[in-house]
């Protein structure tokens, strides 16, 4: 198991797709379970995805 922020896997990864993420985004710590070099650029889409959707959601408020 590796733990990384996204930005860096996208560094490594695809650098590519780093313009697309916001800062909380890009600081967002991912967990690999089989390490850093065996994520592909369509594992990185997967992740990246993910990551969006869930800074996306809003709080709910009582």
């Amino acid at each position: 198991m590796q733990q990384i922020p996204l930005e860096n896997l996208v560094q490594h990864v695809s650098p590519k797709w780093l313009h697309i993420l916001k800062e909380e985004e890009r600081s967002q710590w991912i967990v690999l379970k089989n390490g850093i070099q065996q994520v592909n650029e369509a594992d990185l889409v997967e992740i990246v995805e993910a990551v969006i959707q869930e800074h996306q959601k809003s709080p709910f408020y009582h």
